[in-house]
């Protein structure tokens, strides 16, 4: 069973802060400054930016992806800095924004190996990678959370769509579904927004939505209205565009907790 269990809830949206170091040095420092930061609810680990797993021009590594081993050594020591932090794990593919390429066996092993450590309460779940049921299987396995996601870094589907995705993840066996799309215009950021409040009508599981770059900003802030239950925030280096301060975010959701009272959307895995 994992150190920590997923809590979230649209009625108080959780900040969560990339990690988006490249090698162990760095991840401590980052990971140091973070300690006992009053605003942070979760940090997301992005595993597909740590200098073992890179491929192509910029990595030193000759097997890129094969050992899960060095992963393991990183979130053991990133959890031991930050004990009381949850830990979302994320290996990005480039299909979905990410920095490296693995195959998907290996994708599996990697998330198999991350969760039997039991220091991850969450870990992400590309819900079109090809490997996807297998590696939501090996999470459940050792009792994680996993958080099915998707994104789209060149335009806003259709309402209709989104709404479609969110809910096939919960299909899926996911625990949170997460969805992030690229605006266009005012008008998409609308589209992601109704297709929130729409799905999050009926949804088992809470949904982490938003809208990138500067124009989708107010569905980083202001998601929890309409049902989304997190937002990323930095302190440091942006993992997305749009990404905005964690101690700013954490000063407008506070304002806009008025205690709604609508539908939580929340997740609470303590009884996996």
């Amino acid at each position: 069973m994992p150190r920590h269990q997923l809590h979230l809830d649209a009625n108080s949206p959780s900040i969560i802060v990339p990690l988006t170091a490249s090698d162990l040095a760095q991840l401590q420092r980052q990971a140091g400054a973070l300690a006992d930061n009053p605003v942070i609810d979760l940090v997301e680990w992005r595993v597909d930016l740590y200098e073992p797993f890179l491929t192509g021009a910029t990595s030193t590594s000759a097997a890129a992806g094969k050992d899960p081993g060095p992963a393991v050594a990183a979130l053991e020591a990133l959890t031991g800095l930050l004990p009381d932090v949850p830990v979302l794990a994320t290996f990005r593919t480039p299909a979905e924004g990410g920095s490296a390429e693995i195959s998907g066996r290996d994708y599996v092993a990697l998330i198999n190996a991350l969760t039997a450590t039991g220091l991850a309460a969450a870990v992400d779940v590309e819900y079109l990678h090809p490997w996807a049921a297998h590696a939501i299987e090996a999470a459940h396995a050792h009792g994680v959370a996993v958080v099915a996601s998707n994104h789209d870094f060149e335009a806003t589907p259709p309402m209709e769509e989104i709404v479609a995705r969110l809910e096939a993840m919960e299909v899926a066996g996911a625990e949170v579904a997460k969805i992030a799309v690229m605006p266009r215009s005012a008008a998409d950021v609308v589209t992601l927004i109704a297709a929130t409040e729409s799905r999050h009508r009926t949804a088992g599981i809470p949904l982490i939505t938003m809208s990138m770059g500067a124009l989708g900003a107010v569905t980083r802030l202001g998601g929890g209205t309409f049902g989304s239950a997190a937002t990323f925030a930095t302190v440091g280096e942006a993992s997305a565009p749009g990404q905005l301060p964690a101690a700013a975010v954490r000063t407008v959701l506070d304002l806009l907790d008025s205690g709604s009272g609508g539908p939580s959307g929340r997740v609470d895995t303590a009884g996996r």
